[in-house]
């Protein structure tokens, strides 16, 4: 049997269309798996920094200004220029009594990469990625 003519060369742009159809967004899902691998990697450096900041201060307002900042800069140094949310818990609530567990919750906002012919998880453009530390009040003061 013989093929027909006008078939020659349709397999070659089926195949270029179908990888067209299917590279494109499975490259946003990657950019968007490694946009929130990176907002997970900010957010946990950013809270480890600000609670060992936090509990070697000398008072609540110098503990709280130094953790912002330190979290700040971790979140900086992966790329993220604002921080979403920045919350601290201590337990008893007096944070810098000697053995104290202050614990300090850092949120990013994760881009997601998408366009209008696909978008985005439920249509976000962010999602807000948190992590959490802890560290004791040293009993013995200072570092």
């Amino acid at each position: 049997m013989r093929n027909s003519g006008d078939e020659a060369g349709r397999a070659s742009l089926e195949f270029l269309f179908l990888a067209i159809v299917l590279l494109i967004p499975i490259l946003f899902l990657g950019l968007s798996i490694n946009s929130l691998q990176s907002a997970t990697l900010a957010a946990e450096s950013a809270a480890r920094n600000a609670v060992r900041v936090f509990v070697i201060a000398p008072n609540l307002s110098v503990a709280s200004r130094n953790a912002e900042v330190a979290a700040r800069g971790a979140a900086a140094n992966h790329g993220f220029d604002a921080l979403a949310s920045l919350e601290k818990t201590c337990q008893p609530s007096d944070c810098l009594t000697p053995g104290a567990i202050v614990t300090i919750t850092v949120g990013l906002d994760a881009p997601l990469f998408s366009s209008d012919l696909i978008p985005g998880l439920a249509g976000a453009s962010v999602i807000r990625v948190e992590a959490q530390a802890h560290n004791v009040v040293s009993t013995h003061g200072g570092l």
